[in-house]
């Protein structure tokens, strides 16, 4: 049995040289690695850990048949980053390069949260050798002998399981710079090695899972709605409905039946309590009630009727909106962790902003209003991170190098009375470069207020004087900055605690009178702008949009490389 192994002087150097060795030939992957939070909750001190009998003094030299071993060791490694590296290396040495799951109590319990709970958090637990791990754990207590080469792999190969599978939860799997998403994660590897060994010796591996988990509003409802139509699959394959006309209250049909059970586990409909209702066939007030809720979360007339962009809607596959709502998952995972305070948020998407005076607080009720954003085809608007931190009343606008080129050449030429007309003043320069200035005013293409917040793409949000895209339902037409339906309800939103008493009146004086005027906040306000086909903001449900810039593809491609490499490893593991 495992438990009764005793590792001699030799094999606690070999112990040392396989780890050291296989720990210095991880290929590259991430780069960013910048700050995050601590987990939400401190984890109980750790406690001695039960480790394999060694002795305390490594002979003088190690035994020169160790390469080959090693080098069957490499083949068997499933880690392939920088951070791995250096957490893998941290985690022995904290562990004074003892092994660190044999004779350990919480191994079992390490095994069954890699496989039980990747799936409901949108991972996949074949990416952490758990069908390989369980097996070889079963053939080591089984043996009454196992070569030091197999329990040092088994060993590895769990301990880095384990921290990439936290690191995927509070991190995700895809550098988000690598699919371009101005995002900044820091994996905090050091701190997470020290956490996992603290986690394997009391026995709080499922409680750091739980703390490092992101506690972000949205993230946590989009979680509750990929276990909702997880649900929805399994309880409802192969659904297709096909009614050949609306059906109006009170009328019958027996695909009402189905319908009622799919919309009941989505949580459009309430599920009754008397049973005979859930098996009506009569299109109700209830269950018209909840397919205008599903229309509400699809982007269509919240009629309640079945028609046939409705009908379309309930057919596509369920498995389709799980891909879309684990994308999400992913996504939300490179965004702050933000639990309190104000916050902004754009989903592209969408095309709609909300200014949350509380992020933790389900009661208090979102500022919300259409955007429009960057075209989908040359000009799209970037998802990032940052702070506002400044307003700017009657802006002049410098017209971008971009625009005077691709826009503006052809009118110099033969329409110089265009930039009369709208208060823009052109200046030839010596070097040759054409440099436009807008005056401030009405006429003004950023409208009568912008705000401000740092990123690497110069983009911010602005009024605008083209307010007749608004109506359309698809809004991307800007150059890539968020132009916003009523900017002076966020200059109220922004400026309510900034001293000077910043009334509605003193707001509507500051966007129509006199010249321009910046305004320092007080306290910058955290801005996201994201990218999510699919978001869950409230209650009220998930909602899907139109993967209108394509990215949910290229997520989708970065993420099966991943499970190629995942795959790869496996293979090279049962070699």
């Amino acid at each position: 049995m495992v438990n009764r192994i005793k590792i001699s002087h030799k094999y606690k150097l070999l112990g040392i040289a396989l780890l050291a060795f296989s720990l210095q030939h991880y290929n590259t992957s991430y780069a960013v690695e910048p700050q995050t939070p601590e987990p939400a909750q401190p984890l109980t001190p750790a406690t001695p850990a039960v480790a394999v009998p060694v002795a305390t003094t490594p002979p003088p030299a190690a035994p020169n048949y160790t390469a080959d071993i090693i080098a069957q060791m490499i083949k068997g490694m499933i880690a392939s980053s920088p951070w791995q590296k250096e957490a893998m290396t941290e985690i022995y040495r904290l562990s004074d390069h003892h092994l660190i799951w044999l004779n350990n109590k919480n191994t079992d319990v390490a095994l069954k949260l890699l496989a039980n709970m990747p799936a409901s958090k949108g991972l996949h637990s074949e990416d952490y050798a758990v069908q390989w791990l369980n097996t070889r754990w079963q053939e080591l207590k089984a043996s009454a002998d196992p070569s030091f080469e197999e329990l040092a792999l088994f060993d590895a190969t769990l301990s880095n399981s384990l921290l990439s599978y936290y690191s995927d939860l509070r991190h995700g799997r895809v550098n988000p710079h690598k699919v371009s998403f101005d995002f900044q994660v820091n994996k905090e590897h050091l701190k997470l090695a020290q956490w996992t060994l603290n986690a394997s010796k009391d026995g709080s591996l499922n409680t750091l899972a739980e703390n490092l988990e992101p506690k972000l509003l949205f993230y946590r409802n989009l979680r509750r709605a990929f276990n909702q139509y997880q649900q929805a699959a399994q309880e409802n394959k192969n659904l297709q409905f096909k009614f050949s006309q609306p059906l109006l209250e009170n009328n019958s049909d027996p695909q009402v039946i189905p319908l009622r059970q799919l919309l009941t586990t989505l949580g459009d409909v309430i599920a009754s309590k008397n049973s005979s209702n859930a098996k009506s066939s009569v299109y109700d007030l209830a269950l018209i009630a909840g397919v205008k809720n599903f229309q509400y979360r699809h982007g269509l007339a919240t009629t309640g009727l079945l028609s046939k962009e409705t009908v379309a809607m309930l057919n596509v596959p369920l498995e389709y909106r799980i891909s879309q709502i684990e994308l999400g998952l992913e996504r939300m995972r490179w965004v702050p962790d933000q639990t309190e305070g104000r916050l902004i948020v754009v989903n592209i998407p969408s095309f709609r902003l909300w200014a949350f005076d509380a992020i933790n607080d389900p009661k208090s009720k979102p500022l919300t209003m259409r955007v429009v954003v960057g075209e989908a085809e040359d000009k799209q608007t970037p998802s990032l991170s940052s702070t506002m931190n400044q307003i700017e009343f009657r802006p002049t606008w410098t017209v971008p190098q971009s625009i005077i080129k691709n826009e503006f050449l052809d009118k110099l030429e033969n329409n110089p009375s265009y930039f009369t007309k709208r208060h823009m003043k052109v200046t030839y320069r010596d070097n040759g470069q054409i440099s436009i200035r807008q005056a401030a005013g009405d006429k003004n293409a950023l409208g009568l207020v912008k705000f401000l917040f740092p990123n690497n793409h110069a983009v911010y949000f602005h009024d605008t004087t083209a307010q007749q895209y608004f109506s359309r339902s698809r809004r991307d037409f800007s150059h890539g900055c968020v132009r916003l339906a009523n900017p002076d309800l966020l200059a109220e939103f922004v400026l309510k605690k900034q001293t000077g008493a910043w009334t509605p009146e003193k707001i509507d004086t500051a966007m129509h009178k006199g010249g321009s005027k910046r305004v320092l906040l007080d306290n910058p306000i955290p801005v996201m702008i994201l990218y999510n086909s699919a978001m869950a903001i409230d209650n009220s449900g998930v909602a899907f949009f139109q993967d209108i810039y394509g990215h949910d593809e290229t997520l989708k491609q970065a993420l099966a490389a991943k499970q190629k490499a995942h795959a790869n490893s496996a293979k090279k593991r049962l070699k």
